[in-house]
């Protein structure tokens, strides 16, 4: 293994900048990771990142989820061309590395979290920003999703509005607006205080 090629060393440039473009993601909000140059998936259909969760309290079988990109699997078996990506977890490890146990198997199936936000955005220069701001609303207590199949703007509302998301965050060139989904009010916001409105607006949790 330590005299193998290494797969990192042999990346075209354009897979090169989209490796790249990842970690600088998980950085800019402060994900840890470790590259691992010899992680495969059992399955060839994987292409480009691929992930795996590792639980440090089990030394015989420390990954308790993985999965990655399948760019390719759509057109493979007769759909268009169609990004994807995609994960798997096994259930007993799971449970094996959980302080309570016996409580996560207890008790009928919990509801869907709401929606509290949904970030859009306008063009691809701010996918860093929204991923951004998503992080930080969930890391505020807050259920947010984000724009991930390349929507026009126009069917990225039509998305918030069907996974009942109570706001919008709309980021531009130009700053950034936010829309409230019961009244249909949009103004604009100073990006920074997004979270703020968003927690003002949905009152005592």
């Amino acid at each position: 293994m330590a005299a193998a090629p290494r797969l990192l060393d042999r990346l075209d440039g354009e897979d090169a900048e989209h490796f790249a473009e990842v970690r600088a993601l998980l950085d800019a909000v402060d994900v840890p990771y470790e590259v691992d140059p010899t992680l495969v998936r059992g399955l060839d259909y994987y292409t480009r990142t691929v992930f795996e969760f590792e639980s440090a309290g089990s030394a015989r079988n420390p990954g308790s989820a993985g999965g990655g990109r399948y760019d390719g699997l759509v057109e493979a078996l007769g759909g268009p061309p169609t990004p994807g990506c995609g994960w798997a977890a096994g259930i007993e490890r799971i449970l094996l590395a959980s302080d309570d146990a016996a409580g996560a198997v207890s008790g009928p199936p919990a509801p869907a979290p709401p929606v509290d936000l949904f970030v859009a955005f306008s063009a691809a220069a701010q996918r860093a920003g929204a991923f951004g701001l998503t992080v930080e609303a969930r890391r505020a207590g807050l259920g947010a999703q984000m724009e991930l199949a390349g929507r026009s703007l126009k069917g990225q509302l039509k998305q918030a509005d069907r996974v009942g998301a109570r706001f919008v965050a709309i980021l531009s060139e130009d700053g950034a607006a936010l829309k409230d989904m019961e009244s249909g009010e949009q103004r604009d916001v100073d990006p920074a205080a997004v979270l703020r409105e968003v927690l003002r607006g949905r009152g005592p949790a």
